[in-house]
């Protein structure tokens, strides 16, 4: 439970919490095993390829699908910790009242924006379900609802966290950059 969370907090906020702490919790581990096994896969082609001088084709591929997998998961997980990278250039100049709500704006334009990537990549994904990648056979709408999958989550993700007002320990000791002179 975060620091935030009052014993008073209603019990569906600390159920929507902790569903967002699990699919996060799901999300790690998920981009955590894709990293291992794009690792893996590259060193295997190394290998393969120049020091045994048999290049192994689908490792490319599946190293591929495993960096986007890796990349989409932790975005979410990213989002729901408040770590993921933003530029608070204009909002660390605003007075305090007014940088909230540019941020609670910036929140709400991100959602939106992750909701557009959502439906279009939905429809780009059963559309590519025709197509297969060459070496593995693999339908590319598979590989594209990973962009789908993970934008959804990570709009879900963002959409509670936006409206329960939660913050988390990144959010709250976020590292302010110093202006380079």
């Amino acid at each position: 439970m975060n620091k935030k969370d009052h014993p008073s907090s209603s019990g569906l906020r600390k159920s929507l919490i902790s569903l967002c702490d699990m699919i996060a919790a799901v999300c790690h581990v998920i981009s955590a095993v894709a990293i291992c096994v794009m690792l893996s896969l590259v060193v295997i082609q190394v290998v393969f390829r120049y020091l045994l001088n048999t290049p192994i084709g689908w490792t490319q591929e599946i190293s591929v699908f495993s960096m986007m997998l890796a990349v989409m998961s932790g975005m979410a997980v990213a989002f729901w910790r408040g770590e993921h990278f933003k530029v608070s250039v204009i909002a660390d100049k605003l007075p305090t009242i007014v940088g909230k709500i540019f941020g609670f704006v910036s929140q709400l334009v991100t959602i939106a924006f992750l909701t557009v990537v959502v439906w279009f990549s939905y429809k780009l994904a059963l559309r590519a379900m025709m197509q297969v990648s060459p070496t593995t056979g693999i339908p590319v709408g598979y590989v594209q609802f990973f962009l789908t999958g993970g934008c959804f989550i990570a709009a879900f993700l963002l959409t509670v966290k936006t409206v329960l007002r939660h913050d988390t320990i990144s959010d709250e000791n976020a590292v302010i950059a110093e202006q380079v002179s």
